[in-house]
């Protein structure tokens, strides 16, 4: 079973209230001052279904030709992300363009303490490894510089005033993410165990079909590691913009 657009479209409408939650449990966290030296930009963090959400009312926001840019954005990201840094979709120079709606993973970072975050950082190498082996049973070898590539612990995040968190509340404050998360069942789980909490790899799914989307991405990076990114520069060309329902459901 995946995940539809009439699907996403009827999630939407939960959305409100949802977000209102999701703003709650936000709160939790203390407010920052970041410098946006952007240095943690260059990942669209893993997160689960109700925040992923978060993305598609985005885009039912945006104009017509806005949204397309960024719907070729979120879907360079998806096929390139094994094979080459980039920056998050979301990313406009130094600014986010969803700053205030910004996912947990943003807002946890640089708060997390140095400690905690090299377990984070272990955990990613050790899943990138994995994800290497993966490809070379496919016969492709990604490059080392992604593979070995981390997201240095962030220094220029302070939190501001008086308040100050620590890893329990952080880790708490995710967990109940998850949990109202959990509430969208079984759509939740479809998300984590489809899409690896992917909104990236939803996006691409809802405009290619699930399989075309894996299928588009293994020869894209094919390509590029050969050199050659016709393939990418075709596929995004083509790109259509399919979101006009979730537009007309958001100003119906």
């Amino acid at each position: 079973m995946t995940l539809s657009l009439d699907t996403v479209r009827d999630l939407l409408r939960t959305m409100p209230d949802r977000q209102a939650k999701l703003g709650v449990i936000y709160e939790t966290l203390p407010p920052t001052r970041c410098r946006r030296r952007t240095s943690c930009c260059s990942l669209l963090p893993e997160m689960p279904l109700v925040e992923s959400l978060t993305l598609f009312s985005c885009l039912a926001t945006l104009p017509g030709d806005a949204r397309l840019d960024l719907l070729r954005k979120i879907l360079s990201w998806f096929f390139l992300n094994p094979v080459q840094i980039t920056t998050c979709p979301f990313l406009a120079g130094h600014d986010c363009l969803i700053y205030r709606d910004r996912f947990f993973g943003c807002r946890a970072y640089g708060l997390w303490s140095p400690a905690y975050y090299e377990t984070l950082s272990t955990a990613n190498r050790q899943a990138k490894t994995h994800i290497r082996q993966q490809w070379r049973n496919l016969g492709v070898e990604l490059p080392e510089a992604v593979i070995q590539f981390q997201v240095p612990y962030c220094r220029n995040v302070e939190p501001a005033g008086e308040n100050r968190t620590d890893d329990r509340v952080i880790q708490e404050a995710w967990d109940r993410v998850v949990q109202l998360s959990e509430q969208l069942a079984p759509w939740h789980q479809i998300f984590q165990e489809h899409y690896f909490f992917d909104p990236a790899f939803l996006v691409a799914s809802l405009l290619f079909g699930m399989n075309r989307a894996v299928r588009l991405k293994y020869n894209i990076v094919r390509g590029i590691v050969a050199g050659d990114r016709s393939l990418l520069d075709m596929v995004l060309e083509e790109t259509s913009d399919p979101f006009d329902a979730l537009v007309a459901d958001r100003t119906g």
